[in-house]
């Protein structure tokens, strides 16, 4: 039986330093037929020549390039639009993959559907290992890791994502680093919002979860994601995007009566990773103050990302990045 051809989707911006790094993990996977498409976002700094040049020696990568630079979300569209294959894996341009990446991601997918999915669209993502420019690394994991049972599915992922909401298999993160589904549950959706520069893959989840979507995992950490520093990632960028998404599905946490306490904890944890500790403290005793529940379930629901959210505070703060747009 011959296997499906699967698209690996190289989004580049100014990554002259690691997107060859990148492309070789992308041509090392086991699985074969593959083909790679890599589109530059307008990089100034040869970034799009280096690619054009690999594309020479590699017939299985096909490079193209936004005519304005719109964001990972604009790039990852135009993958979508360009894919030829069943399938398509998402790589990042500062990432690098194990070779049996695919491999175990579409074995994963395929059990899930066979067994669980009952023709509802069906992720994938895989823990991975964080580098940080001080040396740290840290393994985070993923939803839905618990294999031979159903995954969490449909809209509780929506609301464990934006309430915090408890769910079973349901605690860690799904970046589009990672991810990988069928190019038909892309398109279910309409791709990623181009709105959105920083929260994209947040938006796409959302949006697949209220659509049915299963969120399957793999324990194993087979993305090593490096954590670098560019012009187009800030904390002030992030709550940016953050605050347009939750307007966004603002209707979602309004059903559960908690729009303007998640507007409010988003302020609050944004002060706590900005390092204004008695600014967090404040709002957090006023949060505690008006509903103490909810800010003892989010509490709880925080404490397993506390390491996380620590050295992502410490990799956007080195340096002075404080509400920088």
């Amino acid at each position: 039986m011959s296997r499906p051809l699967v698209t690996i989707g190289l989004t580049a911006y100014n990554a002259a330093d690691t997107v060859e790094r990148a492309l070789a993990s992308a041509l090392a996977q086991t699985w074969r037929p593959i083909e790679v498409v890599a589109v530059d976002d307008c990089s100034n700094d040869g970034t799009r020549e280096i690619l054009e040049q690999l594309a020479k020696r590699h017939t299985e990568l096909r490079v193209f390039a936004t005519p304005i630079n719109g964001g990972a979300s604009v790039s990852r569209n135009r993958i979508l639009e360009e894919a030829r294959g069943e399938f398509v894996v998402f790589f990042d341009d500062d990432d690098e993959s194990l070779p049996e990446r695919i491999v175990e991601q579409h074995a994963r997918i395929a059990d899930y559907e066979n067994k669980f999915a009952d023709r509802a669209p069906v992720i994938c993502h895989t823990a991975r290992k964080l580098v940080y420019p001080h040396g740290e690394e840290r393994v985070e994991p993923t939803m839905g890791q618990i294999e031979d049972k159903r995954a969490p599915a449909g809209p509780a992922v929506a609301r464990r994502i934006l309430l915090g909401t408890p769910l079973e298999d349901g605690n860690g993160a799904c970046p589009t680093c990672s991810q990988m589904a069928r190019l038909s549950t892309y398109r279910l959706v309409g791709g990623f919002d181009t709105s959105l520069r920083r929260s994209d893959d947040t938006d796409f989840n959302i949006r697949l979860a209220e659509a049915g979507g299963h969120f399957v995992g793999i324990a194993r950490p087979l993305v090593i994601q490096t954590m670098t520093k560019g012009s187009e990632k800030s904390l002030a960028k992030e709550y940016r995007d953050m605050r347009l998404l939750m307007e966004k599905h603002r209707i979602i946490m309004e059903r559960e009566g908690q729009y303007d306490f998640c507007r409010h904890w988003l302020d609050a944890k944004q002060a706590w990773l900005e390092r204004r500790r008695m600014d967090f403290a404040r709002q957090l005793l006023a949060l505690g103050l008006t509903r103490p529940v909810l800010t003892m379930r989010r509490l709880r629901m925080a404490l397993p990302n506390a390491g996380l959210n620590r050295a992502f505070s410490r990799f956007h703060t080195a340096g002075g990045d404080l509400r920088k747009s």
